[in-house]
């Protein structure tokens, strides 16, 4: 059943002490979905933060509009999220998540520990990854990344339309990412016939998107890949 509005808020407002946070308006203009139903702001622009949607809900802390805790997910306002809830405001009246960092702060330190320097924004992550998932040839299974932070490095290339990952991600903690243009596919023709090799160049297509947003790369032309840049 869809929660009711009301009750969560009145719920909240009688059970919930916000210690030295201080209640603010509702700005339900944000466009993802989800109403805010509690919003809780100390000094420092910390908030603890509550959304509704219409069968659940969720809550967390955060700064700058990004997260500082994990995301805690509700389906009614029962007793044991409300002392969870408590909790979480005890914690951030108590100075918990004063020194905490986002994660765009995480990325500033990082970028400055490893004295590495940005080559890509926000806008022309958008700008590929939009025309990858949108417009590319099928198959083509010829993009890869690397996030920052994580020691993997992928070794296989991948549909980015069936990544699960890309589309909510913040661009920029792409590290690099990689187009190969050249793509081999094979069909297997039964047990009796050899499989069947079929080879496509999408190099032309490629190379018109890095150009059209004007994107800078780096060619090789013995892996016959791209490779973009976010850090260096």
């Amino acid at each position: 059943m869809p929660i009711d509005k009301d009750l969560f808020y009145n719920t909240l407002c009688q059970t919930l002490d916000p210690r030295s946070g201080e209640f603010q308006p509702i700005d339900n203009t944000n466009g993802t979905g989800s109403e805010m139903v509690l919003d809780i702001r100390w000094k420092g622009g910390i908030h603890f933060v509550v959304r509704r949607y219409k069968y659940d809900g969720c809550y967390f802390v955060m700064r700058d509009k990004q997260f500082l805790s994990d995301v805690y997910n509700i389906n009614k306002p029962g007793d044991k999220h409300l002392r969870i809830m408590q909790h979480i405001i005890d914690d951030v009246d108590s100075g918990r998540y004063k020194n905490k960092k986002t994660l765009s702060e995480r990325v500033k330190s990082y970028v400055v520990e490893k004295n590495l320097v940005s080559c890509m924004n926000d806008t022309k992550w958008h700008e590929l990854i939009n025309e990858l998932m949108e417009n590319a040839p099928e198959p083509c299974d010829c993009v890869q990344y690397k996030i920052l932070f994580e020691d993997f490095v992928p070794d296989y290339f991948w549909d980015l339309r069936h990544d699960e990952d890309i589309e909510y991600m913040d661009p920029y903690l792409i590290e690099w990412m990689k187009i190969k243009h050249v793509q081999t596919v094979h069909e297997f023709r039964g047990l009796l016939l050899s499989d069947k090799t079929y080879t496509y160049d999408y190099k032309p297509f490629f190379e018109e998107i890095l150009q059209k947003y004007s994107i800078p790369y780096e060619y090789d032309e013995t892996e016959q890949t791209f490779t973009i840049y976010g850090y260096r």
